[in-house]
């Protein structure tokens, strides 16, 4: 079958092969690709600024439909049946340290499937795993009240997100700051609901300021992964402030945090979901299990807007191209379709 696999280092270490059927055991079900989508992790994996173990198929944003099963797994799954699902096995994560979803099946194991409403997308289906993490940084990971004043660094698919959960708690304002050459992202954000946006080489710690009556914010999210970013949280946020931090380098950053402990701030990572800030694999799939229901349940409110954040529906050969197209920012988030007949038309 055709897939996408890492399986050396550099950029050309990566392409699409022709491999394997994946090995279904007695507890996994045999999953045909709905969609999948190109996480920023994936392009961190792709230049090795993210840990992985190789050769491995990438992807680990997907749905799809059941189209087999092992001799173990229950009547809760039919053949048919639309799922999203989970990356974290006992085996490591999906599409980093086992085969993932840029492949016209892969194997999953049944506890990690959860039933897709049928008033989602596959493309939608595909991003309940940002949902799932959002919601985990807001409500486990972050101090938030109504009324807040909070700034999200960062207009990409993560902030894009982030800022939809945060308008469920009823804030005063969301900022939404990104580079100059972000300005799609930052409109995308206005259209989804944010009360202001601004571009971080303008001084948005100024314009903060300015809209909190001298104060700053109350929350910030750091979403961006510039290194820039978090020392300029540091500074939009009040004493006594809270500051996520969510986006990834991929190396080391030269960052001030002097304003931590002048300012008695709070600052807090937060990864995956809830269940993640344990060790033990079994314990983070028990937990994550509801994080990932109460995500589903979310978007079922009607309240989270995903697919305006999707910019392009490709099929898995172009999958090198929408790596250089994001990565220049001519894209927000790309779906890929290893099953054509998914593809929307």
């Amino acid at each position: 079958m055709r897939a996408v696999q890492k399986w050396a280092e550099g950029t050309e270490g990566m392409g699409l092969v022709d491999a394997p059927e994946p090995v279904v055991g007695p507890d996994d079900l045999l999953i045909e690709v709905g969609a999948v989508g190109i996480c920023g992790s994936d392009i961190h994996l792709w230049r090795d600024e993210h840990e992985h173990r190789r050769p491995v198929i990438i992807g680990h944003e997907y749905s799809g439909v059941v189209i087999g099963k092992g001799q173990h797994v229950g009547d809760a799954w039919q053949v048919g049946d639309r799922i999203c699902g989970d990356l974290e096995t006992m085996d490591g994560r999906i599409g980093i340290h086992v085969n993932g979803a840029y492949a016209e099946r892969m194997a999953l194991p049944a506890r990690l499937a959860h039933h897709l409403p049928d008033r989602l997308s596959f493309a939608e289906g595909a991003m309940v795993e940002l949902v799932t993490c959002m919601s985990h940084a807001a409500m486990y990971r972050t101090r938030i009240h109504p009324a807040d004043f909070v700034v999200i660094t960062g207009p990409g698919p993560i902030g894009l997100t982030m800022l939809q959960i945060c308008k469920l708690y009823s804030p005063r304002a969301v900022m939404v700051t990104g580079l100059r050459d972000d300005a799609v992202r930052l409109q995308k954000a206005l259209d989804l609901g944010a009360d202001c946006v601004w571009c971080s080489e303008d001084d948005p710690v100024r314009e903060v300021l300015r809209l909190t009556g001298g104060m700053g914010a109350d929350v910030v999210f750091d979403c961006s992964g510039g290194e820039a970013a978090i020392t300029q949280a540091t500074r939009l946020v009040r004493s006594g402030g809270w500051i996520t931090v969510v986006g990834l380098w991929g190396h080391d950053i030269k960052a001030n945090l002097d304003n931590i402990p002048y300012n008695n701030l709070t600052i807090r990572g937060t990864w995956g979901w809830d269940g993640m800030e344990y060790p033990d694999q079994a314990v983070r799939m028990a937990a994550g299990w509801h994080s990932w229901e109460r995500a589903l349940k979310i978007l079922d409110m009607g309240k989270i807007a995903l697919e305006p954040i999707i910019t392009s529906h490709i099929p898995l050969e172009g999958w090198r191209d929408a790596f250089e197209r994001l990565d220049a920012k001519q894209e927000i988030k790309v779906m890929i379709y290893p099953n054509e007949k998914y593809m929307p038309r």
